[in-house]
């Protein structure tokens, strides 16, 4: 007597090896991300100075690039260019909203001194809280 067997067909998808992909994905973005500089690609100049020790948690980056355009690093005003006049209006929008806020410029290395010196003057007259250099440690190679 020979009995056939239905055979029975695995009709469930094995999600196992689909998890562990996602796993060491998750480890590579988490381990990755902090090294991700994020902005406008900028030359900074290097000087010895002493860092900050304590920043204020509400602060704006100001950055100009070495063709001499502004960038304000924001998430609404990402990647986006200004010119001095219309980079008033954002500041003084920025600081009606909070007066406490400190402004962070970082300028690249190679930008005229007068592109710098405009800013300064424009910040001077807005009154942020506090304005500050962004610059490189001097490496000792």
């Amino acid at each position: 007597m020979y009995f056939s067997k239905k055979r029975r067909y695995l009709t469930e998808i094995n999600v196992i090896p689909y998890v562990d992909v996602m796993l060491v994905l998750l480890v590579i973005f988490m381990v990755t991300a902090p090294f991700m500089i994020q902005g406008i690609d900028i030359d900074l100049p290097e000087v010895n100075s002493q860092p900050i020790e304590k920043a204020n948690l509400e602060n704006v980056t100001i950055s100009i690039n070495s063709k001499g355009e502004y960038f304000i690093d924001l998430d609404s005003l990402k990647d986006e260019t200004f010119k001095i006049n219309e980079l008033r209006a954002e500041i003084t929008k920025i600081l009606k909203n909070n007066s406490s806020i400190e402004i962070y410029i970082r300028a690249d290395k190679n930008v005229i001194f007068a592109e710098v010196a405009k800013l300064m003057s424009l910040l001077q007259d807005l009154k942020p809280s506090a304005i500050n250099f962004i610059t490189e440690p001097i490496d000792d190679k």
